[in-house]
Parts: C-alpha cells; structure tokens; sequence
C-alpha cells in the first residue's frame, strides 16, 4: 500500500510540479519573508510579506518595472487575504487570496484561482527565499 502512495505521489509531482497540501497550517510569524515566482524571463514577481501584517511586491521583467502593489495581509486558515492599499499596472488586481504550501520542505503560496484541484504549475508558486530583509 505504501508503494502504490508513493507512486502516485510521484506522479502527482511529475505531472503538476507541484501539489497544495491542504493539512499545513501556518502560522503569520512562518509567512513572514520575501517570496519569489515567475518563469526567468518575463514574469518575476516579488512579494514580501512582513511581520507587521503589510506586504509590498512588484513584478519585474526585461523592461524594467511592470507594476507594483503595497497593502496588509492576514493569515485565515490556510488562505492570506490580501488588501492592497495602492496598486498599479500589472499588478492591478493581482493579489487578493492565496492558499498556503509547504513542497519539498519549502514553504510558498499559491493565488487562488492559480490553483485547479489542489495542483499548480511549480512557476506559479511563490516559495519563500533565503534571507532577505523584510
């Protein structure tokens, strides 16, 4: 049996890059960081969460500056709720509600409608850096 769950977790991961898992509870204190998702080449989107509850993120690309955002967040369950302050171009919008992830030790965060059946793309996920100030 624990053959066969391996197996499909495996598959899982080969097939979506990535999976939510909905039993990891975080709490506001983990989140704080500086995350990172994008593809290398046009969409490189930054966002850091701090421990006072605001967050500010901007979305880089070989043209410079795409858009920016700032706000507070809050942890409810596994979602943060985002409530941008200021917003700008392509980041108009952008970040309302995100589910909570931990993928190879790694803890990250995913947009809501990003996610289809608790899987996503791994380019879509934020994962939290090393280091890095807040």
């Amino acid at each position: 049996m624990s053959k066969i769950i391996a197996v499909v977790a495996m598959l899982l991961a080969f097939l979506t890059g990535c999976a939510t898992d909905a039993t990891v509870r975080m709490h506001d204190s983990e989140l704080a960081g500086t995350y990172y998702s994008g593809d290398g080449l046009g969409r490189l989107v930054y966002i850091t969460l701090r421990p006072d509850g605001t967050f500010a993120s901007d979305w880089q690309g070989c043209l410079g500056v795409y858009g920016e955002a700032t706000g507070s967040w809050q942890l409810q369950g596994d979602q943060i709720i985002f409530s941008p302050a200021a917003e700008r171009d392509a980041l108009a919008g952008y970040l309302r509600r995100a589910t909570t992830i931990r993928h190879d030790g790694r803890i990250g965060f995913a947009r809501t409608q990003d996610v289809a059946h608790d899987k996503i793309r791994q380019d879509l996920v934020f994962f939290k850096q090393d280091g890095g100030a807040y």
